[in-house]
């Protein structure tokens, strides 16, 4: 008989043991910041980044993966930060492309 009441007491505390409500819970941390950058613009805009010139398509997006080592991006012939963008909640930046310029014809 006391045989029974000592398992039954050390699967009790080992069950207990087990389940504690001052565990501490991990905390899953992403070591990348910014996933992506969406660049947002009229159709045909050019720009440069992480060494490539893309041209914004008819959608007016166009949303290129982050690379590590790039930080600003090139268009109208200024350099201009990334990072100063807003980031949202995916880790996606948008980046405002200025509007291209028409061109006037002569007259």
């Amino acid at each position: 008989m006391y045989g029974r009441w000592a398992l039954l007491s050390t699967l009790l505390l080992l069950l207990c043991g087990c389940i504690s409500h001052n565990a501490v819970q991990p905390v899953v941390t992403c070591q990348i910041s910014t996933v992506s950058y969406r660049f947002v613009g009229d159709a045909g805009t050019a720009f440069r980044y992480d060494g490539r010139t893309w041209s914004v398509p008819k959608s007016g997006w166009i949303e290129l993966i982050a690379s590590k080592r790039t930080t600003e991006y090139q268009v109208d012939g200024r350099s201009l930060p990334l990072d100063v963008w807003p980031r949202d909640q995916f880790g996606t930046r948008t980046v405002p492309l200025p509007a291209r310029k028409q061109e006037i014809a002569n007259e």
